[in-house]
Parts: C-alpha cells; structure tokens; sequence
C-alpha cells in the first residue's frame, strides 16, 4: 500500500487553548498535500470553551478543519466514530490537552510515508526523562505496566499504553474494536500487535495537562488488564471482522 493522505482525529471534552496550539501547529508545520482533514470529536456535553475553540478553528481552515459530535458513548465510542468516518489511507490520533510534544505530528506523517504499513507509535520510554510533571507513583505503576505488558504480549515496545500513533485506515478498519470507554486506547495498540501488524516506535515527550480535567479513573485504567487480557488470548481470527 502507499501513503496518500492522513485524517487526523482529536479527542476533545473541555480543551480550548490545547485545541488551538495543536491544530495550529498541525496547519502550520505540516505539509497541508499530506493532512487529508482535522477533526476534532467531542461529546454533547462539551464544555461550552471547548465547542467554541471548535467552531473557531473550523472557520479559521475551512475545508480542512472540522468538529464532529460524537454518536458513541465515551472516549473510545467517540475515536471510533472518528476513524470509521475516514476516507484517508492513514489515520491519527492526537490528545487535545497537550499531553505529548506536538513535534511528533510531523515525525509520524514523515514515517508513515516512508513505512505506509507500519504503525507509527510514540513512546514515552525511548528517551530517559521524557516524563515532565508526571507523579511519580503513576510513573512506577506505567513502568510496571510496561514491562507486563511486554512479557504478556512477548513484543519489543517501550509503550503500550499511549495510543498517539498513526495507523492504515484499512488495518483500523479490519479489526473487531469492542471497547468504547478508556480501556479502547490500551485495545488500539495491542489488538493490532496481536494480529500481527508492524510497529515502529519514535520518542516523545510526556507533559501534564494544563488545562481541563482528566476523565480517566483507576477504576478505568484497572479495566487495561481485562482488556489487554482479552486480547491476548483471543485467537487472531476473532479479533478480525468478518
């Protein structure tokens, strides 16, 4: 398969300067023949901030920037609706908080044109001290995670649990997703990984969210294991649409 173009989907809930610099940043730094469109996917009850930086970007790069309500419950019901939406060879997902460096954006679109059937992932654990804010008992429960997941899956990547990557649509669009909630991000990475898909990972750095509130929970991120569990030991054809 070749690259051709790259949808660009950002989760958004109560953002707003966040939603600005990453979308500015996208229109500005990459070379627009490459972005094929930028949504930003937000629920109903957005943030009424959040829906008017929306609507301000929309205007600002029309044609090329969009908002879209969400008909899926939750984040994951949410990037899905997203990327089920795309009609581009390569699809990407991108916070709107501002959680990882936006240098990465440029990075990934360069790699997946290079690799058009490789994963792009980025990874807070290629670099030493790519953490900037973080707490430092969610940072040993990550890195314990890490090497979990690793040994589960018995594969050479750094970071499961970050699912800022840039995949073929038409990979996205062969598997059974079934998560809708959080658990969904953990599912993005390994449900690939399980049916074989080549992954390349590229640094980057980790910061803490500036504006908004996080939606995450323990309770949530507990729910990983069931889901990377699943996965795992799910056969490959039950983890592919018929």
């Amino acid at each position: 398969m070749n690259f051709e173009k790259v949808s660009i989907y950002i989760g958004a809930t109560d953002e707003n300067e966040g939603l600005k610099k990453t979308v500015d940043y996208i229109m500005e730094t990459c070379d627009i023949n490459d972005i094929d469109r930028v949504v930003m996917v937000y629920p109903k009850r957005a943030a009424e901030q959040c829906v008017n930086a929306i609507e301000m970007l929309s205007r600002k790069y029309p044609g090329k920037v969009f908002g879209m309500m969400q008909t899926r419950p939750y984040i994951g019901g949410g990037i899905r609706d997203g990327f089920d939406s795309a009609a581009s060879s390569h699809i990407m997902l991108l916070p709107g908080d501002l959680g990882v460096s936006l240098d990465c954006i440029p990075r990934m679109v360069n790699g997946a044109k290079a690799e058009p059937e490789t994963i792009i992932k980025t990874s807070r654990w290629l670099k030493k001290g790519s953490f900037h804010e973080y707490d430092p008992t969610r940072k040993i429960f990550n890195r314990l995670a890490q090497i979990f997941l690793k040994i589960l899956f018995l594969s050479d990547l750094t970071d499961f649990t970050l699912p800022v990557q840039t995949m073929p649509t038409e990979l996205y669009k062969s598997i059974d997703f079934r998560e809708l909630n959080f658990p969904f991000l953990i599912e993005l990475v390994v449900a690939p990984l399980r049916i074989g898909a080549k992954f390349r990972e590229i640094p980057v750095e980790c910061m803490s969210r500036t504006e908004g509130k996080s939606k995450n929970s323990f309770r949530q991120t507990a729910l990983y294991l069931k889901t990377a569990l699943r996965v795992r030991f799910s056969s490959k054809k039950k983890l592919i649409k018929r």
